[in-house]
């Protein structure tokens, strides 16, 4: 029987590069200061293949410099960089590094307010291979969506959410992934302007969807013939609502005013 008190900083490197990949940036970050063995795996390449930064809160005394902290990752990745999510700190000078240096990405994330369009254009024109993307609460709108659907043929699943739910109708950004995103299999929007047009647009140009989640956005009413369309032409589709009272007042003013 295996000695139970045997320290787990003995066991073999595979397995705990195979263990710590699996931890937060925070947690490796913080891995890295327990041994010489631990060190040696943090600058491995292979260990910064996948890299999230999605969900880092600031917490008291722990401040970090994580716009330094990514860059560093991101020069040990050597070019191996697969997939990364990037938090709070993200800029255009940031994300326009990473696209010098990450030619093999896949997998893209942003939530951040200090991504603008014309950043994100030039930076995502860098990344040819690129099937996911995910943007949260960002700057990026109408003129980042076409610049992604037009520099990232494989694309195939996008999620955009924003915090405009309570802002009128739009159908500017439905109808820029409509335009450019014609391979697209997933599309998740939330907190989007977008109206039964919009829906339309993107059912036209995007043939291939087969997931399609509306999240708040509360200017869509799926009934009738949309909503018979969209059962036949989408596998998965969910509407959810966060804010009824938003949802209903919009149904309201259609019942009475148009």
């Amino acid at each position: 029987m295996a000695n139970p008190s045997a320290s787990w900083v003995d066991l073999p490197l595979e397995l705990t590069a195979n263990i710590l990949q699996r931890l937060s940036v925070e947690d490796i970050f913080q891995s890295a200061l327990v041994c010489t063995a631990w060190w040696r795996l943090w600058q491995d390449p292979s260990m910064w293949r996948y890299v999230d930064f999605w969900n880092l809160v600031a917490q008291r005394g722990k401040a970090r410099d994580w716009d330094k902290i990514c860059r560093e990752i991101v020069n040990r990745s050597e070019g191996q960089l697969i997939s990364i999510k990037l938090g709070h700190f993200a800029t255009d000078d940031l994300l326009f590094y990473i696209a010098q240096r990450a030619k093999q990405l896949r997998h893209l994330g942003i939530r951040s307010s200090h991504v603008s369009d014309e950043g994100f254009s030039k930076a995502v024109n860098e990344f040819p291979l690129l099937e996911e993307l995910h943007l949260e609460y960002s700057a990026i709108s109408k003129q980042g969506i076409e610049a992604a659907g037009q520099s990232c043929p494989f694309l195939n699943s996008f999620s955009f959410r924003v915090r405009r739910f309570l802002n009128g109708p739009s159908d500017e950004e439905a109808v820029a992934i409509a335009e450019n995103m014609h391979g697209l299999r997933h599309l998740t929007l939330g907190g989007n302007g977008l109206t039964e047009k919009g829906v339309e647009a993107i059912l036209d140009g995007c043939p291939r969807l087969q997931s399609l989640n509306l999240e708040q956005c509360n200017h869509v009413w799926l009934e009738g013939e949309l909503r018979e369309r969209c059962s036949q032409q989408i596998k998965d589709l969910n509407q959810h609502v966060r804010n009824p009272g938003a949802y209903l007042h919009n149904l309201l003013f259609r019942l009475f005013y148009t």
